[in-house]
């Protein structure tokens, strides 16, 4: 053990800059961090390396023998799998944010022991993007129905979810690196990887999905690692006290982006997708993020000066709520998107009923109406109920309908000659503080403001191979799938509901 202690620390000495150039300062921080820690990982690239190609040995290997051999992604609860479609897509998406944030860390901490945990992560994460594409691949060869696997990246651009999942996961890499570091380490890594690569394995095994837990837990014996990097860059930034008036501030900053898209969407995967059913979302939520992440963590740290994100009561209280009205949103926009959604049945109303008291009062009558209106014969979707979907936040890039509708939080206001809304006074609050940072960003309405929904349905390529049928679907029945005719017929034209609103 002395003479590894010893290895290590004299490859740290190593670490050195050149004193014939200035090194350029590429990703600027506001922070000052010390230039001695504590190394969270204490190995060394070797032993990285042959650990890593170990476990990426047993993970494709099971992917490609047995699992392939045995069609066991064909056999997989069709609910389950379809939701697959746009969740991975998302979750890889993170995984090459956090590689570009960990690549920044590593050009801007004058700290060679971070570095040295920041060079792992990076290539963590670099095999991360691998896994999860691979995953996507491999879906798009074995499932029941790959439409949708095979075009998922493709519609990273074009699709709300992903136009918001990239909202989110982009402030890994988009600001102070320090600031990413908090979003991508602390935040989405310490609190949230556990509902989503633990616990959403239990959801897949149990639906007859055995790959996902093949991918997400080798992915998640790696995020541990992730967390003691979070832990050790937030110690490094609280041990000195200039850090700490902006500290707080981008910590609660971070929190609400990752909440703001992470809970409504990983609620609705978990929840909605479900067909053997156990344990909800809001018990995992409660259990890993406000048990494990808030009480057994981030309170720790307020001797040191960092206390719970400034909107967290608020974000608790949108938990009864908040994923079921993500939902409902998802399953009555059904066109727009690129999978098949299963209506609700009597048994799944009774589970949410029993696990969300007082949900059945609140979307009952939505999901009765839903049941009604999958067959392309009977001419109706959900959009044509209603005049427009509700208004995409500014910041976060989600419909301003939450919690639910009938209490939404929504406000709009104008700011340089246009309307922007919003879903809450955290994400205005957040916009007034740099207004600058997410106006480039356009939503999903200023892009296809005035487009027919067939058109859109066209240009996106969201067709099957057959060139007429839709990717997405109201349901499973193989026997009820809607066309390219039966939506143009309907004569949806894709509307901005701030377009009639005058600053």
């Amino acid at each position: 053990m002395k003479n590894f202690v010893e290895a290590h620390n004299r490859v740290k000495d190593f670490d050195w800059e050149p004193s014939y150039a200035a090194k350029p300062v590429r990703y600027p921080t506001r922070y000052k961090i010390p230039a001695k820690t504590k190394d969270p990982f204490r190995h060394l690239l070797r032993d990285y390396f042959s650990m890593e190609e170990e476990k990426d040995n047993r993970q494709y290997g099971a992917l490609e023998d047995a699992l392939a051999r045995s069609n066991a992604p064909a056999r997989a609860e069709r609910r389950w799998m379809e939701i697959m479609k746009v969740a991975l897509p998302v979750l890889n998406f993170g995984e090459y944010a956090a590689m570009k944030s960990t690549g920044q860390l590593i050009e801007t901490i004058e700290n060679a022991e971070l570095r040295q945990g920041y060079m792992a992560q990076m290539l963590d994460e670099v095999r991360h993007t691998n896994q999860e594409a691979y995953l996507v691949r491999y879906f798009a060869r074995h499932a029941a129905d790959p439409e949708g696997f095979t075009q998922a990246f493709k519609f990273r651009g074009a699709n709300i979810f992903n136009r918001a999942g990239r909202a989110a996961l982009e402030t890994f890499f988009v600001g102070d690196p320090i600031e990413g570091a908090l979003n991508l380490q602390v935040v989405a890594e310490t609190g949230y990887t556990n509902p989503i690569f633990v616990a959403m394995t239990e959801v897949a095994a149990a639906n007859g999905d055995q790959a996902t837990p093949s991918v997400f837990l080798s992915i998640q014996s790696d995020e541990s690692r992730h967390m003691a990097n979070g832990y050790s860059t937030l110690a490094a930034a609280v041990s000195n006290p200039d850090n700490l008036p902006f500290l707080q501030a981008d910590f609660d900053r971070a929190f609400w982006r990752q909440h703001a898209f992470l809970d409504p969407f990983v609620g609705a995967v978990y929840d909605y997708f479900q067909s053997n059913r156990s344990s909800s979302y809001g018990e995992k939520w409660n259990e890993w993020i406000h048990e494990d992440w808030v009480g057994c963590y981030i309170e720790k740290l307020a001797p040191f000066g960092l206390k719970a994100p400034r909107w967290y009561p608020h974000a608790r209280e949108r938990m009864q709520w908040l994923h079921h009205t993500a939902a409902m949103f998802a399953f009555a926009s059904w066109p727009l998107q690129f999978w098949r959604f299963d209506p609700l049945t009597d048994a799944d109303m009774e589970w949410f009923e029993r696990k969300y008291p007082g949900w059945y009062g609140v979307y009952g009558a939505f999901w009765k109406e839903y049941g009604k209106m999958i067959d392309p014969r009977d001419k109706m979707v959900p959009l044509s109920l209603f005049q427009s979907l509700p208004p995409l936040c500014r910041v976060c890039q989600m419909p301003c309908v939450f919690p639910r509708p009938d209490m939404t939080t929504m406000r709009v206001k104008a700011h340089a000659g246009k309307m922007h809304a919003f879903c809450g006074d955290a994400c205005e609050f957040i916009f007034d503080e740099d207004p600058q940072r997410y106006l480039g960003y356009e939503t999903f309405y200023e892009l296809y403001d005035g487009c027919d929904l067939a058109d859109y349905i066209r240009k996106n390529g969201l067709l099957r191979s057959d060139g007429k049928t839709l990717m997405a679907q109201p349901s499973l029945d193989d026997n009820k799938m809607w066309t390219i005719d039966d939506i143009a017929a309907l004569k949806i034209e894709i509307k901005n509901p701030l377009r009639e609103l005058v600053p």
